[in-house]
């Protein structure tokens, strides 16, 4: 029975299919908690990018995200949207679609990887053709955990951390070269030293001709 549900599980995936625009696409089912109507969001002045504002879902502030503006097209709300609930590394948010088609499951084998060069700028990176429709699978960590406040922050300290450290070398090694050039510039130091008690020297035989003359 186990080895049974085991290559069950290895020979199909279940996802939350869903349309937008006319496309359709399939959330992994483990990070959909729930569906639920679309409730317009408020506190838009938190709006920023694909975050349209936050809605109130008993007692837990949800931030709602639109992925209309990343297709290029503008959200028209029916009595079919709905909000998918989806759960990333980053936190919860809610996810407008135009309709919730049910659960699917897809053959492993009917799973294709996007060529990098379409998948880049994808929401996912994989794509299943079914009957006679293609399904694009959603990387809910790619598409949606960095879209939530503070997200974008973490990724480039490291970054920043990097340059930091190889910066000291760098500063060090023209003082080392300058250090190194010192044994050979003292002769050149001690000329221009010596250059302002020149004139002094000069200074002394130029009174001797004056008493001379």
């Amino acid at each position: 029975m186990q080895d049974g549900i085991g290559s069950r599980s290895e020979a199909e995936r279940q996802l939350i299919a869903f349309s937008l625009h006319g496309e359709h696409y399939g959330l992994p089912i483990a990070s959909v908690q729930e569906i639920i109507r679309y409730t317009p969001p408020r506190l838009t002045a938190t709006a920023r990018g694909l975050i349209q504002g936050m809605v109130s879902l008993r007692g837990r502030v949800l931030p709602v995200v639109d992925l209309s503006g990343r297709l290029g097209k503008t959200l028209v709300v029916t009595d079919a949207t709905r909000i998918l609930v989806v759960e990333v590394s980053t936190g919860i948010l809610g996810l407008i679609v135009d309709r919730v088609e049910g659960v699917m499951q897809i053959p492993t084998h009917r799973i294709e990887d996007i060529p990098s060069a379409v998948a880049s700028d994808a929401v996912g990176h994989q794509i299943a053709a079914m009957d006679d429709r293609l399904v694009m699978l959603i990387d809910s960590e790619r598409a949606l955990a960095g879209l939530l406040p503070g997200a974008p922050a973490q990724e480039p300290d490291p970054a920043r951390s990097e340059p930091a450290r190889h910066e000291p070398p760098a500063s060090r090694a023209p003082r080392a070269r300058r250090a190194q050039g010192a044994p050979g510039t003292p002769p050149a130091r001690r000329r221009s030293a010596a250059a302002p008690q020149a004139p002094r020297s000069r200074g002394r035989p130029r009174r001797g001709r004056d008493g001379e003359g």
